[in-house]
């Protein structure tokens, strides 16, 4: 998935939960499991339930840990599988969405769209 369908979902999530505008800084929270883009052993420990976990346990915080979670939801639904079950070696994929493609582009659209709804119009 591209970062704005990451960010746009995120966003999405979080305000069903509480309409604040600091809502915006913790969507940034879905782009972290891709900070090892630059390292050849890109969607590894960071796209697992574990590393999930790992955030959970030392933030304590939902609005750390949705975002994050929401990263490796979307990254489940792409063609490349994960290792979600981190450190046992599987990798598991539902293989429904081509990253970059016309759907996650759609995507982006309509999560930003639910966003606005919701943020805006719906108290």
């Amino acid at each position: 998935m591209t970062l704005s369908t990451h960010y746009t979902f995120s966003l999405f999530l979080l305000s069903l939960i509480k309409k604040e505008p600091y809502i915006f800084l913790y969507s940034i929270v879905s782009l972290l499991p891709d900070i090892d883009i630059k390292i050849k052993d890109h969607r590894n420990l960071t796209h697992s339930f574990l590393f999930s976990f790992l955030i959970l346990v030392l933030f304590k915080n939902n609005f750390i840990f949705i975002p994050y979670l929401s990263h490796i939801f979307l990254d489940y639904l792409t063609y490349t599988p994960l290792p979600l079950l981190w450190p046992y070696r599987g990798k598991y994929s539902l293989r429904l969405i081509k990253s970059s493609g016309k759907i996650d582009r759609l995507l982006t659209i309509l999560f930003l769209i639910l966003f606005l709804l919701n943020y805006f119009l719906l108290k």
